[in-house]
């Protein structure tokens, strides 16, 4: 499929310089829910492209006032569509849990799906998951994975190549929060007995959150009495590491965490914290290359007087994106792996809503970061190929939505599910982005020329989903061309001429940028 986008005259300009090219071109949003009521919804894509969406289907006229309600059924739903299609199964009733259970799912290589839930039993809950083979039609019947504390928070849950799976989450037993994880050995086909990450009598103010990569390692972090801490985990061995406070992760008054980790084994955390001498709420990351320690820890910015939402991703090279909340606007970082420098803060988007945004990047680096827009609720998207800069945001869904989800395929499609609400109907709705040319930055072309004088034109491809291939090619509309980064050209007669250059990517994906130049005779 081709990707066009075209830029518009400079105007006076001498000569325009626009970050452009292939655009982020996605397709309308669906509904996936077939209900009134279908809240928080949860995303899971592989590789390959097979995606799964779980939610919690509120059923009952007394849903929209009283969710706890005897006569408000909850049911967790999940909706999935095979890879290499771009149909949505219809959903399909998972567990009936009670009030409160926040579904997760994820999925592996082969297309199984694990989903994790909190199971209301009156005062208490349990967590309860199952994992469905791929083909299957049936949701097996749960199990059990934790006791019966009086509160879960947090829990997620992650499936490797080899269908080794993991889950997590905080309990709270009495009065504070400690970190719990599980593990499901492929081989023996059972969950383990849950293990306490952190001590009984530990202070899990912020996560846990959880990283898992293809070969069953697992990383899981949490900030506990003002600590960062990271425990590592292997879902095929069925073995946690102690967990430890990386170097200098001393993190004061949280408000948020995030983790990462690649498949050769390098991983990022990144947080958000009350410097109480400042004054100021500072996002801050630690970087752990593979088989090594934690490093230093990096301040990348201020967050405002709220959350802050950090959100971090490592891709397969070990360069590191990170993206957070500063008031109402979208601020982002980056480390590359060769310098190990982060970049300065840059703004990707103003005006967003105070649940922050959610970021996801692939194995080549390619980003996509999505947001609800603070005035009209409508779901936002921008994209960053990998190397280059965040493109201009773009409306994806419709006002009145919240709580987005994203994630990219290998192929660099993104696919993205959110809530969106109409009086007392909730929907899940999804939208995917379109296959994609490569991105043409710093497209340099003259809005105003002579005949007979040479004129220079220019411009940058980076790829998207597949390599770029060969030189961009350029049509300067008076029947001549040419191929190369940069070019010149001479105007023979007088006139408006449409200039294009286009350049084409190893998976035939194509991107085209047009623009206007008068010609005069003297």
């Amino acid at each position: 499929m081709t990707s066009v986008r075209t830029l518009a005259a400079a105007g006076a300009a001498l000569v325009v310089t626009a970050s452009a090219g292939a655009s982020p071109t996605w397709h309308a949003a669906v509904r996936l829910s077939t209900s009134d009521r279908a809240l928080s919804p949860e995303l899971a894509l592989n590789a390959a492209g097979a995606a799964a969406v779980v939610w919690d289907h509120e059923q009952g006229g007394d849903c929209p006032t009283q969710p706890a309600s005897l006569s408000c059924i909850h049911i967790v739903e999940a909706a999935t569509r095979p890879a290499g299609s771009g149909a949505w199964q219809p959903p399909i009733e998972v567990a009936r849990p009670g009030i409160g259970a926040l579904p997760r799912a994820a999925i592996d290589p082969a297309g199984d799906i694990a989903i994790v839930w909190v199971h209301d039993i009156g005062q208490d809950r349990v967590l309860q998951a199952t994992i469905r083979p791929a083909g299957a039609l049936t949701w097996p019947n749960a199990n059990d994975l934790s006791g019966s504390p009086l509160q879960i928070k947090n829990h997620d849950v992650a499936l490797d190549a080899n269908g080794n799976a993991a889950a997590i989450w905080a309990q709270r037993d009495s009065t504070t929060f400690y970190v719990v994880g599980d593990l499901r050995p492929a081989a023996g086909g059972a969950w383990l007995a849950p293990v306490a990450l952190s001590g009984l009598s530990a202070d899990a103010t912020s996560g846990p959150v959880l990283a898992s990569v293809p070969n069953g390692d697992v990383l899981v972090a949490w900030i506990d009495s003002g600590a960062l801490r990271v425990a590592h985990g292997n879902a095929s061995t069925g073995i946690w590491d102690a967990a430890l406070t990386p170097a200098g992760g001393g993190v004061g008054t949280d408000t948020d965490v995030d983790v990462a980790l690649n498949p050769a084994g390098d991983a990022v955390a990144a947080w958000s914290w009350r410097r109480a001498a400042a004054g100021v709420n500072i996002v801050q990351a630690a970087f752990r290359p593979a088989g090594g320690n934690w490093g230093a820890v990096t301040d990348l910015g201020t967050s405002g007087a709220g959350r802050s939402h950090v959100q971090a991703a490592v891709n397969d090279a070990g360069s590191v994106a990170a993206v957070w909340l500063d008031g109402t606007s979208l601020k982002a970082s980056g480390r590359s792996r060769p310098t190990g420098t982060w970049s300065a803060p840059a703004t990707v988007a103003t005006n967003v809503a105070p649940a922050g945004a959610r970021l996801a990047m692939n194995p080549a680096g390619n980003a996509v970061v999505v947001w609800p827009n603070a005035t009209t609720g409508a779901i936002r998207a921008a994209l960053r190929p990998a190397g280059g800069a965040w493109q201009p945001p773009v409306r994806i869904g419709g006002p009145s939505s919240f709580e987005p989800r994203d994630a990219l395929d290998g192929t660099s499609r993104a696919v993205a599910v959110w809530n969106r609400a109409s009086s007392q109907i909730v929907l899940t709705e999804s939208a995917e982005l379109a296959p994609t040319g490569p991105v043409l930055a710093g497209v340099q072309v003259p809005a105003r020329a002579k005949v007979g004088n040479t004129k220079t034109f220019s411009v940058s491809s980076r790829a998207w989903a597949a390599p770029v291939v060969g030189l961009p090619l350029w049509r300067f509309g008076d029947r001549k061309s040419a191929s190369g980064a940069h070019v010149t050209h001479i105007y023979r007669s007088a006139g408006t001429f449409t200039v294009t250059v286009t350049q084409t990517d190893a998976s035939v994906g194509r991107s085209t940028a047009t623009r206007k130049v008068a010609v005069t005779s003297h």
